[in-house]
């Protein structure tokens, strides 16, 4: 399925072009020759034989009752096929919530040390066709992108007409000889993250291009989205 990109070149020049998921090899099938694996879920222990549950009813005794015999086992139920399931809420004392919970934003640090609690506050996309994608001029060899950044997804993107195919062969080109990619920004500078649908993850974006060795003609532009940064711990954890 092909989506509309609203996005700018190197000159500030505009245009709307179309993107897509890269298609990527299918995952190994599981399962034996000419037999596929069936995945099953089945009754494992109930609320009345939890380590915690069973803590609390035999107290000292806990000990003693799992060497005499298999309280922790339930015959009537365990091994039973579980078919659909709801969802639902837990109290931290195991009681059901019959509302759902409020919803607070936990802001961890790098160290992982949580920094800040707040309500959530709702994201709105900003990749439509009012806005472009700005091409920030921040280029970063290819070598290097592979190495400081994890990627989230990768989008393909095509032209629509003449116009569009001359637009992007022209960035694809640029970007080939460079040998290199350039973040794409949203927002009217250029500054801000992508975010591709409401409250959804933010993304910084890396626009690379390749021309074809055998055909110059062909090209392809890859959108790399990614939302991690792989940085080196700081000198002092290294020290043993």
């Amino acid at each position: 399925m092909y989506r509309r990109l609203h996005l700018t070149n190197a000159a500030g020049r505009d245009a709307v072009v179309s993107m897509s998921v890269v298609p990527h090899e299918s995952s190994p099938r599981l399962g034996l020759r000419n037999r596929p694996v069936a995945f099953r879920r089945y009754v494992v222990a109930t609320d009345a034989t939890t380590p915690a549950a069973l803590e609390s009813r035999l107290g000292a005794s806990y000990a003693d009752a799992l060497v005499e015999g298999d309280p922790e086992i339930d015959l009537e139920s365990v091994g039973r096929t579980v078919g659909g399931t709801t969802a639902i809420h837990l109290s931290s004392r195991g009681e059901v919530l019959h509302r759902a919970p409020t919803v607070v934003e936990s802001i961890v640090g790098p160290d992982g040390v949580e920094r800040e609690r707040r309500p959530p506050v709702d994201t709105p996309a900003n990749i439509h066709d009012e806005q472009p994608l700005r091409w920030t001029g921040r280029m970063m060899p290819r070598r290097e992108l592979a190495r400081r950044f994890t990627f989230r997804r990768t989008l393909q993107i095509f032209h629509i007409d003449g116009l569009t195919y001359d637009f992007l062969h022209a960035m694809a080109k640029q970007l080939d000889e460079a040998d290199s990619a350039v973040l794409l920004g949203a927002g009217p500078r250029g500054a801000d993250p992508l975010v591709f649908e409401g409250n959804g993850r933010p993304y910084r974006g890396f626009l690379t291009g390749r021309l074809d060795p055998a055909d110059p003609a062909r090209y392809r532009l890859l959108l790399h989205l990614s939302d991690m940064e792989l940085k080196a711990p700081p000198p002092e954890l290294l020290t043993p």
